[in-house]
C-alpha cells in the first residue's frame, strides 16, 4: 500500500493475491478502491479458484487469474486489463 501510495500516478494496474498472511486480497482491495476508484486490479489465488472468483466478482474485479499460471499468460491478462477502457 505504501508503494501505491507513493507511485499511484505511475501504477496502470495492481495484482493481488486474495490469500495474504497480514493483509488478505480483499482488504488491500478495499484500500487500494480508496485510494483509487479506477484503479484496475488483478485478483489471483491458488486456492479454491471457484470461491475466489466469485468473491473477486462481488466486489466489482472483471479478472481473476487463478494459479498456477504461466509468464505468457499473466502478460497476457495484464495486457487485456490494459487496455480495457
Amino acid at each position: 500500500m505504501a508503494i501505491f501510495v507513493t507511485h499511484k500516478d505511475e501504477v496502470k494496474v495492481v495484482i493481488t493475491d486474495m490469500m495474504m498472511p497480514f493483509m488478505d486480497g480483499p482488504a488491500t482491495i478495499r484500500a487500494l478502491r480508496r485510494l483509487d476508484p479506477a484503479i484496475k486490479i488483478i485478483a489471483t489465488s491458488g486456492l479454491k479458484a471457484e470461491d475466489k472468483t466469485a468473491e473477486a466478482a462481488q466486489m466489482g474485479l472483471k479478472t481473476f487469474l487463478p494459479k498456477p499460471y504461466t509468464a505468457e499468460k499473466l502478460l497476457k491478462t495484464v495486457a487485456a486489463v490494459l487496455k480495457e477502457g
